[in-house]
């Protein structure tokens, strides 16, 4: 078998496309949405001051009711019930919140105009002795496909860099569209979202209520209580006796009066 011989052929194409090009992008923004409706009870005109004043500790000791500045709060579900000491007033709110997601999609077409020029090599072999069925020819043809071959693969590189380019310098552009009409759309989302929100709330009000206010008047209950003993106490009564039952507290002493 004699020394292969190579076969060099260059090919060179000229790229001249035009096509439409479309370019998309998505933006995602996310809020909370809230919706409470409240009514406010004032309790200074209905109950005493010695009730008042025992009922802030009351609460500070009692389960459930936390400390927030100056008032006691109780969360309950889908809403709290809360006493401010200063106002003397009892509040109770209905509560509800969701998350509010908008997704808006924005697209641009751009007008891609591509004109270039790639070239490729293709190397084909034969022998002089015509081994392997091989000759000048076949090696100049077989360097002719190879070459072909990679000039379809530079032209098919060259599309996809423009588009790619093209896709980046527009992307830029329709993002900031998108990411612009997406916290455009968040608050009014938001705004009708809580307007939805109240309703719900508002319809559950009633239950929130009565809930509450079963835990707030044990507490005031207990309050009297103290309070009525204090005075006892404080007045020197004899025969001092408190009894609870089923909810009743009964309360008994004997008092001088002069």
């Amino acid at each position: 078998m004699c020394n292969p011989r190579r076969v060099r052929v260059t090919a060179t194409r000229e790229i001249a496309k035009a096509w439409q090009q479309e370019v998309r992008r998505q933006a995602h923004r996310t809020g909370r949405a809230h919706g409470d409706v409240r009514i406010r009870e004032p309790l200074g005109a209905t109950v005493g001051g010695p009730t008042l004043a025992a009922l802030a500790t009351v609460l500070a000791n009692s389960p459930g009711w936390e400390r927030e500045g100056d008032a006691y709060r109780h969360e309950l579900d889908g809403g709290y019930v809360r006493y401010d000491p200063i106002t003397r007033e009892l509040e109770i709110t209905a509560t509800a919140t969701v998350e509010v997601t908008v997704d808006v999609e924005e697209s641009t077409t751009a007008a891609v105009e591509l004109t270039d020029n790639v070239s490729a090599e293709g190397v084909g072999i034969y022998y002089t002795d015509g081994w392997g069925r091989t000759t000048e020819q076949t090696a100049r043809v077989d360097a002719g496909r190879k070459a072909a071959a990679k000039l379809d693969a530079a032209e098919e590189y060259r599309i996809k860099k423009e588009e790619h380019e093209i896709d980046q310098r527009e992307g830029v552009k329709v993002q900031a569209k998108a990411d612009a009409n997406a916290e455009a759309a968040l608050d009014p989302a938001i705004a009708a979202e809580s307007e939805r929100l109240r309703n719900e709330a508002s319809a559950r009000l009633v239950t929130i209520g009565i809930e509450g206010r079963n835990l707030f008047y044990q507490a005031l209950g207990t309050a009297y209580r103290d309070a009525i003993m204090a005075y006892a106490r404080s007045r020197g009564a004899d025969r001092l006796r408190c009894v609870e039952d089923s909810g009743v507290i009964n309360i008994e002493f004997e008092l001088d009066v002069h």
